[in-house]
């Protein structure tokens, strides 16, 4: 089988967004980025965390995460969350059947606590096969776009929720900003991707 481009794990592991913000890691990917860019990157990663079963011990906590003004020390404690309190979605990590067009993605406030748990339960059980991060539930930003409707053949004024896709490319020894590919979604939408009624347009950066 014939693959372009390659496939490369960095390019699909969610899980250094969680390394990035690990702690104990901090001070190397400081001294690796330089100020600009550990700051720029903090303000860019979403905070993420790796679903990981294993015994957090009794002296620690996992770090940048608290449950009704407390640190937690497992992620059962997911499961016992209100659904106002459980704003977090949950998705799988590298190469998966699931990790594509955001079928694996799962959004906490918009479930059941018992379909959550069960959820929050397969992550954590699937964790040595296929592991998962949780990140916090951030909606887009609604903007009103000009697109051409194929049903009605005109041109509306309809708003979305977009998603941007930089493309950077290596020139030598310089890294070039060579293309940006907006997915614009309708507002309603949650979770953002190439789906049907979206529009995939290029951006100009100015």
């Amino acid at each position: 089988v014939v693959i372009t481009p390659p496939i490369k794990t960095f390019l699909e592991e969610k899980l250094a967004f969680a390394l990035f913000h690990n702690p104990l890691l901090r001070g190397f990917w400081h001294d690796e980025l330089g100020e600009y860019g550990y700051e720029r990157l903090k303000a860019l990663f979403p905070l993420t965390w790796i679903l990981d079963p294993r015994p957090v011990p009794p002296i620690a906590s996992i770090p940048f995460i608290e449950f009704r003004g407390g640190g937690v020390a497992s992620w059962k404690f997911l499961k016992r969350c209100t659904q106002k309190e459980r704003r977090y979605v949950i998705k799988p990590s590298g190469f998966s059947e699931r990790a594509w067009g955001s079928r694996g993605v799962v959004i906490g406030h918009d479930m059941s606590m018992e379909e959550w748990g069960k959820e929050v339960d397969s992550a954590l059980s699937n964790f040595y096969t296929s592991p998962h991060i949780l990140q916090e539930f951030k909606k887009a930003r609604k903007t009103r776009v000009r697109l051409f409707n194929k049903t009605r053949g005109s041109i509306e004024d309809v708003e979305v929720r977009a998603r941007f896709t930089p493309y950077y490319f290596v020139c030598g020894e310089e890294v070039r900003l060579s293309g940006i590919l907006a997915t614009l979604c309708p507002s309603d939408k949650k979770i953002l991707h190439g789906m049907e009624d979206a529009a995939m347009v290029p951006c100009l950066v100015e």
